[in-house]
């Protein structure tokens, strides 16, 4: 069954920031720097392929673009949506990069912590 454009449109609505382009679609992902955009690059690759899917992948320093275009060349399909929906899930809402949140750590002084001397006359 072939998919109308209504319905590429509706599911296209709940996916931001990913873009028709003919008979394909795509989105550009911004990282911090390269390692963080190869290290998402690596998360996409095993989760298309778990898919069923080889998007066209474009890293250009820390940004990488993300494209599924239909396997017979003619046109697009919800699959190619879900499968774009599966790579949007890896960033969630793209407030930290992957791989890039670094360690967590308390605002100010901490309380309740005493300083220890450190060497022969430690604890």
């Amino acid at each position: 069954m072939a998919t109308t454009d209504v319905e590429l449109f509706r599911a296209l609505q709940n996916l931001p920031g990913w873009q028709r382009h003919g008979n394909h679609i795509k989105k550009t992902f911004h990282f911090d720097d390269f390692a963080a955009a190869t290290r998402f690059v690596d998360r996409v690759a095993l989760d298309a392929a778990a898919a069923g899917r080889e998007p066209a992948i474009d890293i250009r320093g820390g940004d990488v673009t993300v494209t599924f275009a239909p396997r017979d060349g003619h046109t697009l399909a919800l699959d190619d949506v879900a499968a774009a929906r599966r790579v949007q899930r890896l960033v969630g809402d793209h407030r930290h990069p992957v791989g890039r949140a670094g360690p967590w750590s308390p605002p100010g002084r901490m309380g309740a912590i005493r300083q220890r001397p450190v060497g022969p006359a430690g604890p």
